[in-house]
């Protein structure tokens, strides 16, 4: 197999990304370069995982069946990602403000609708801890890709690689897209994207 399909996953699995930094740089959030490692190895320390499991599961599955399932599964993800974008779209401007979360799942919800929740203590600075929760919010995309890509053959390392480097360009560039051009992007629509990435990959694979 090509790079095409590791870069292809990890663009797809990092619009979020770039969604996320939209929305910080949007509300002026700063992202210190160590919470944005933070942010990227959670994602590809995700997307690890999901390819080590998908690759044991591979194993048990007919050699004829192996693509087309890891290619089907790309494309109910992607389309999953598409309409909890969706949704998220129609209902951002109508929700009136929340207040904040408590528990770690909630919490976890609430940064993965809205990732300036992340700052919890509102501080402008996304700490370390922070990060990793946002990190956390992130990686759930990747898990589920990862574990179809495994299906799909893709090498492990040069995708693992692919997620973690574009994330780590992404989100900083998300960031400052939200700074400069807020009233033309729109974090949900950008997280379209990706969804739509992930359905073609699927179906191109199925093909």
């Amino acid at each position: 197999m090509s790079l095409g399909i590791p870069l292809l996953l990890a663009l797809a699995v990092s619009m979020d990304g770039f969604s996320a930094g939209l929305t910080c740089g949007m509300r002026r959030l700063a992202i210190p370069f160590p919470s944005l490692l933070v942010i990227c190895s959670s994602s590809a320390a995700a997307i690890a995982c999901s390819m080590l499991i998908g690759g044991r599961l591979a194993c048990c599955l007919p050699v004829e069946l192996i693509g087309k399932a890891g290619g089907l599964l790309l494309f109910f993800l992607g389309i999953y990602v598409i309409g909890q974008n969706l949704r998220l779209l129609l209902r951002r401007e109508s929700e009136p403000e929340e207040a904040p979360p408590r528990g770690a799942l909630r919490q976890l919800s609430a940064v993965i609708k809205k990732p300036e929740r992340a700052d919890l203590d509102r501080s402008g600075i996304l700490s370390l801890n922070e990060a990793l929760l946002l990190g956390a919010a992130l990686a759930a995309d990747a898990f589920g890709a990862g574990f179809a890509a495994a299906l799909i053959g893709a090498p492990l390392l040069p995708t693992v690689a692919a997620v973690g480097l574009t994330k780590l360009i992404l989100v900083p560039l998300g960031a400052i897209c939200g700074r400069y051009l807020a009233r033309k992007f729109s974090p949900e629509k950008t997280a379209l994207l990706g969804g739509f990435i992930l359905s073609f990959i699927g179906i191109m694979t199925i093909i």
